[in-house]
C-alpha cells in the first residue's frame, strides 16, 4: 500500500478482522458519545443550566473539535482502510489467479493431429 506502511498481504485476512473489531468498538464510543450528549443535569439553577450546555458543547459542537465529530472521523479513516485493503486484496488475488494460468503455445494444439 502507499499510504505510508506495509503490510504482508498474506496476514491481511487478519488486519481486515481486525480492523473490523476496531469499528465495532468505535461504533459503541459513537453510542456513548450521544448518550453523553442526551444528559441534562436536573435542576433548574444556573449551575446545572450550564453544566448541561457545557456537556452538549463538548459532545455535540463541532466549533470545539466535538467528541460526537471525532469519534465519526475515527470511524471513517477505519472504514477507509477497510475498503482499501478489500480493494488491495482482490486486487491482488486477481493477479497472483491470472499468474497462474498456463497456457499452451499457438500451434502446439495441432501436434499430434
Amino acid at each position: 500500500m502507499s499510504d505510508g506502511y506495509e503490510i504482508d498481504l498474506e496476514r491481511a485476512p487478519q488486519i481486515l478482522a481486525n480492523l473490523k473489531e476496531a469499528r465495532w468498538e468505535v461504533m459503541r464510543l459513537l453510542t456513548a458519545a450521544g448518550q453523553l450528549a442526551a444528559i441534562s443535569f436536573r435542576g433548574s439553577d444556573m449551575v446545572s443550566r450550564h453544566a448541561t450546555a457545557e456537556m452538549h458543547a463538548l459532545t455535540l459542537d463541532p466549533a470545539n473539535g466535538s467528541l460526537f465529530q471525532a469519534v465519526e472521523s475515527y470511524l471513517q479513516a477505519i472504514d477507509d482502510q477497510i475498503a482499501s485493503l478489500e480493494q488491495t486484496l482482490l486486487n491482488y488475488h486477481t493477479i497472483e489467479e491470472l499468474n497462474s494460468i498456463t497456457g499452451v503455445p499457438i500451434g502446439m494444439s495441432e501436434v499430434g493431429d
